[in-house]
């Protein structure tokens, strides 16, 4: 269960028991107001561009991405941060993300270097598919540099792997991975 109070945001993307045991988490879909300077903190954190930020508001308030902000139970103490695009922004690449498909993609995860370990990418993975889910997806995917990996033991299984740029000079080896929701 993810809080013993049900805010609307909860309500309005409701999640389930989850079969295996992850630690509970409250969660917030963040505003611009109030979230912007958080959301490019966690960027920051894992060493990835904060310039986006942005442009989530933007297509969230459009309906092609949905983000989250995870809190430990009844604090207000940030432990991490996930969403989904419905559309693939970034490479404009249907098997990622397309609506027409009922495909979304897992995009910004992160969990603060304290929290990692303790089951709470699981319960964010969880809350994610939930939320795709109640927006009608059928599948969800990730992806991320081939080196990473360990989604598999979240059901995810890997569809493609292939060559990216995601600016600059370097092209890196991405693996794919799909969940049937």
């Amino acid at each position: 269960m993810v809080n013993t109070e049900t805010s609307e945001v909860q309500r309005l993307f409701p999640v389930s028991e989850s079969p295996l045991t992850y630690p509970p988490l409250d969660y917030v879909i963040p505003n611009e107001e109030e979230h912007k300077t958080l959301l490019r903190a966690m960027r920051k954190a894992c060493g990835w561009d904060s310039w986006s930020v942005p442009t989530w508001f933007v297509q969230q308030s459009e309906g092609t991405r949905v983000m989250a902000v995870f809190y430990l139970p009844g604090t207000k103490t940030p432990i991490g941060m996930g969403g989904i695009e419905l559309e693939d922004f970034a490479h404009h690449d249907k098997d990622v993300a397309d609506l027409e498909t009922k495909r979304g993609c897992v995009v910004s995860l992160f969990v603060y270097k304290q929290y990692r370990g303790q089951g709470y990418l699981g319960q964010i993975l969880h809350i994610c598919e939930e939320i795709a889910r109640n927006k009608g997806l059928a599948v969800l995917t990730i992806y991320g540099l081939t080196k990473a990996g360990g989604y598999e033991k979240f059901g995810y299984r890997t569809f493609k792997v292939e060559n990216r740029n995601y600016g600059g000079e370097n092209n890196w080896l991405t693996t794919f991975l799909l969940k049937e929701l």
